[in-house]
């Protein structure tokens, strides 16, 4: 059974449980608005995880951002506090569902392929920096390379592709043919990595 749509609440919850991470909330979690608080809740459940800590980091981000609107948080950094939490948990990542706190991906997909615009609809702040050490004056960010390889990956194990420089040169074609814009070319992603295995091998996608 396909997984349920991810929610916007869900989303939003998700960054606010990043930038409330190892924060104290001075409200209980109840005060959650019902958007934020049930989409988490279900999920959570069906992860089998403890609902207390993630909630009460939920509520500490949103305090810390009523009092800050600035905050923001890098896809680097959320990514390493989402694979930190779910490693805590003792979950491992599954297809056909979906698990909480959302990837970073799909923050990315639901923004247009930026970053700073799934900031922007959660209410946090945006970065003036918009590209990572070792990704050069390249047009796509750090944030779209990190997609473009979690989307052949996911798209060659289904569909029984190999993972070779050469499959993703004509999987970037099919897909561009298909109206994509987002993704890098392969020689790009060779030269912001040093080599098609090391960006295999790149952190992303947990």
């Amino acid at each position: 059974m396909a997984a349920a749509p991810v929610t916007e609440g869900a989303i939003t919850a998700s960054l606010l449980f990043a930038i409330g991470y190892g924060r104290t909330p001075s409200s209980p979690a109840s005060d959650l608005s019902p958007e934020l608080r049930e989409p988490v809740t279900k999920t959570l459940q069906d992860q089998g995880c403890d609902l207390g800590p993630a909630l009460d980091a939920v509520q500490a981000g949103l305090e810390a951002l009523k009092q800050d609107p600035s905050l923001s948080i890098s896809a680097q950094r959320y990514d390493q506090l989402r694979s930190e939490f779910l490693r805590a948990q003792g979950i491992e990542p599954g297809k056909g569902r979906n698990l909480w706190p959302v990837g970073g991906t799909t923050i990315l997909k639901r923004a247009g392929g930026s970053w700073s615009e799934g900031l922007r609809r959660a209410g946090l702040g945006v970065t003036a920096k918009s590209t990572a050490t070792g990704f050069g004056s390249s047009r796509f960010t750090p944030e779209q390379f990190t997609a473009a390889i979690q989307d052949f990956l996911e798209d060659a194990t289904r569909q029984g592709l190999t993972l070779s420089y050469q499959s993703y040169l004509a999987w970037r074609k099919l897909s561009q043919e298909r109206g994509r814009t987002d993704l890098p070319s392969g020689p790009s992603i060779r030269n912001t990595y040093g080599s098609w295995s090391a960006a295999l091998n790149a952190p992303g996608e947990v």
